[in-house]
């Protein structure tokens, strides 16, 4: 069984997972699950103390390209990012902390990497409706170019997926992926467009910007809700080659590994 048959014959275990998940992070709380729409609204708000009062800075837009604050501006590369972070830092501890369900011979163990991005994917898009609100109350409103977006994000998703696969399968055999993962998204941060326009990059960096998936996500996503412009077909079909072979690699990873789970573990 391939992985498009996986995603199939466990969509309703996905699910529910997924709404599970969902439900149990704020489980508890006053708010619940207001948290996803509070969140994003402090953090712009945050955003624009900061980068209006205490570091002035503005974002410098191409020629003929609509401005938009500088804190919505960040805020659209931080909402990406932050998906990956997520997605990356739980993606080690999907087997560990699931030793029980890695003993049981019938338990799809790769429905957990599934319904962890399937989750994380489904407080981004909360997330992202209170970004487009907040285009539509203190920006110039979202492009007539919106629905572009969709093709940028669905590769993402299944990228998040293929790597979770591959993360979750080598963590059982090197722990130590646990302590590197942290340093490496810290990294990534800073060679991604989140803080800065990928057009203020110089011309001989650029190129290398644009191999991290995530800025073509970035840049897409930027440029389909902020900016009105149509996507670089070029760009966009190499993030759906990466995407797929992202995932078939990790799914091919988590099924020659997956026989020594249970020993392992």
């Amino acid at each position: 069984m391939g992985w498009p048959a996986a995603f199939w014959r466990h969509r309703r275990l996905i699910a529910a997972f997924a709404v599970n998940g969902v439900a149990a992070r704020y489980r508890g709380s006053w708010f619940g699950l207001l948290w996803p729409f509070v969140q994003p609204l402090l953090l712009i708000a945050v955003f624009s103390f900061v980068f209006a009062y205490v570091m002035p800075l503005k974002w410098v837009a191409e020629p003929g390209v609509t401005a938009v604050s500088f804190p919505l501006f960040l805020y659209s590369g931080f909402l990406v990012f932050s998906l990956f972070s997520e997605t990356v830092a739980s993606a080690p501890g999907l087997l560990l902390n699931q030793a029980n369900l890695v003993t049981k011979v019938v338990f799809p163990l790769e429905v957990l990497a599934i319904a962890s991005v399937t989750t994380a994917m489904m407080f981004f898009l909360m997330n992202a409706a209170v970004f487009v609100a907040a285009l539509w109350v203190w920006g110039p409103g979202v492009a007539s170019t919106w629905p572009w977006a969709v093709l940028f994000v669905l590769p993402l998703y299944l990228f998040l997926i293929g790597l979770s696969w591959f993360l979750s399968a080598l963590t059982v055999y090197v722990r130590d992926v646990v302590h590197v993962i942290g340093l490496v998204v810290s990294a990534l941060m800073f060679v991604t467009p989140v803080f800065y326009p990928l057009h203020t990059v110089p011309e001989k960096v650029r190129g290398l910007l644009l191999l991290n998936p995530l800025t073509v996500v970035i840049e897409g996503l930027r440029g389909a809700l902020i900016a009105g412009t149509a996507p670089d077909w070029h760009a966009l079909g190499l993030l759906w080659a990466v995407a797929v072979v992202a995932l078939q690699l990790g799914w091919w990873w988590f099924q020659r590994l997956r026989e020594g789970f249970a020993d392992v573990l």
